[in-house]
């Protein structure tokens, strides 16, 4: 059996999982190899989010999926209730009136504030447009906060309890339940700043079963009891690889490093476990000959042990009805690794050189990032010149609109927007850093490399390239789907020797 460990699964998802659900797309469909997708997290969505991937094909029908949680519920958690004669979807609607109780409705939310005279005791929150809970608040009229929380499913259906602490406000305890209300795990939290997890409670039948210290221990109970010797396990999450490599099951282990080891010159800390454990791992894959070599530099491991399998992208025809406008282009998440103001400080000393080149920003925010760029934009008084912009769902379209894409991270693991935007033949400027960019582009062919945070050669290279367009920007080879179809087929191949 071929399976796929990894923390969790999102609907609107980034370069890990977009690379986890291409590798067992193509697994399945050009190796006929059909990949069982594991996840850790909690989410009473995930019946959505399969949909969902399905639909958008970004998996085929072959793949199957289990949550931890599911499982430990018996498989009583992610189901949709039906009627017993005709099997409609059922749900539970609940009135916005209670008996006894004031309510007042929330302009514009959905929910409703309720009150015993005039103490605030209880806030509900419906899904849209419904008479579904979602979720209720139970107020203290003591300490006047919130002292617990009930989850309801999209079905009505109660999944989920979160107590707090009166004091602190901190969450001391979960208790989680099935769809027929029987508890299946209760997790303890200290009451103190890190609110620590203390143990976790597994129950059957209403009793009490398992006690683990850890969500690590949870996670390996987990592995040994569905994995089997002689299976394959891709780990995706570096948060899994002590319970995967700890579980007792004789497996082939295959850990995908998605991103860099090193944080300057040292392992991080979510990497160690992973590089000292080598003689329980089957295959590192790396996504870069540089990744490797730094690998091998720190840690005594084979070669044959690490496979260099570089993320692909299938070839996309360029759409002639969209026009390139005169404009730059960022696309990723706004996070403080990503560097951004280098973007604007550069994009500066390009427009002070009397250049007119618009600036793009497309990404999710993170850390408050917007608001320090949108502060940097207007003191550079260039508000007029500059948009920041939401995610967007159509990449391809963005980048073919584009004379070039900008990258500045301090490190990326690959960086597929270089992909993306390469594969319509839009042309990127990125600071040559560990690593990806160097394997991606070819200096002054699909783009340009640029010494890492040296803010005045990007924007040199931002007037190069509206100066002199490059006028055939290709994907290179190795990095095509055909190539990945060949590079699996030798990593199983290697498996089987």
């Amino acid at each position: 059996m071929i399976y796929t460990v990894t923390t969790t699964l999102p609907l609107n998802h980034g370069g890990r999982t977009k690379s986890l659900l291409s590798r067992i797309k193509l697994l399945d469909k050009e190796l006929n190899i059909p990949t069982k997708i594991l996840t850790t997290n909690y989410n009473i969505e995930y019946l959505e989010v399969y949909k969902l991937f399905l639909e958008e094909e970004k998996v085929t029908s072959n793949i199957q999926y289990e949550n931890i949680y599911d499982w430990l519920s018996g498989f009583n958690l992610l189901i949709n209730p039906k009627t017993k004669f005709l099997k409609k979807d059922t749900y539970i609607e609940t009135s916005y009136e209670i008996e006894g109780l004031r309510s007042e409705m929330v302009k514009n939310a959905s929910a409703v504030r309720y009150f015993d005279g005039e103490n605030y005791v209880l806030y509900r929150k419906f899904y849209d447009d419904s008479k579904i809970l979602e979720f209720e608040d139970f107020m203290s009229p003591i300490s006047k906060t919130k002292v617990q929380r009930w989850q309801y499913n999209k079905h009505g259906i109660l999944h989920r309890k979160h107590y707090y602490s009166h004091s602190t406000k901190q969450k001391i305890l979960e208790e989680y339940f099935d769809v027929d209300g029987n508890i299946y795990c209760k997790k303890m939290y200290e009451d103190n700043k890190n609110n620590d997890l203390i143990y976790i409670q597994t129950y059957q039948q209403n009793r009490p079963h398992k006690t683990f210290a850890s969500e690590r221990q949870f996670f390996k109970y987990y592995f040994d009891s569905r994995f089997s010797d002689n299976d394959t396990v891709f780990c995706d999450a570096r948060a899994l690889d002590a319970p995967l490599l700890n579980q007792s099951n004789q497996t082939h282990n295959i850990l995908v490093f998605h991103s860099s080891h090193l944080n300057d010159d040292k392992i991080k800390a979510s990497f160690k476990f992973a590089l000292n454990n080598s003689n329980k791992v089957a295959k590192y894959i790396v996504l870069t000959h540089k990744q490797k070599n730094d690998i091998q530099n720190i840690a005594s491991i084979e070669s044959e042990k690490i496979s260099i399998i570089p993320h692909f992208i299938q070839q996309k025809d360029i759409n002639e009805h969209i026009e390139q406008e005169n404009r730059f282009i960022f696309l990723g998440r706004l996070g403080v690794e990503k560097q951004l103001d280098h973007i604007i400080k550069a994009y500066n000393e390009f427009l002070q050189s009397g250049y007119t080149t618009n600036l793009v920003i497309f990404g999710k925010d993170e850390f408050h990032q917007k608001a320090k760029l949108e502060k940097l934009i207007k003191d550079y008084g260039i508000q007029d010149k500059v948009s920041i912009n939401d995610y967007t769902n159509n990449p391809t379209i963005e980048f073919q609109k584009s004379k070039a894409s900008l990258l500045t991270s301090k490190f990326e693991g690959f960086a597929l927007s270089v992909m993306e935007s390469i594969n319509v033949g839009c042309p990127v400027i990125s600071y040559d850093i560990k690593y990806g960019p160097s394997e991606i582009i070819n200096h002054n062919e699909n783009g340009y490399l640029v010494e890492a945070n040296n803010i005045s050669q990007l924007a040199n290279y931002m007037e190069k390239i509206i100066e002199t367009p490059l006028p055939n920007v290709k994907t290179k080879p190795e990095l095509k789907y055909d190539s990945a179809i060949d590079n699996y087929k030798r990593l199983f191949s290697s498996l089987n020797n």
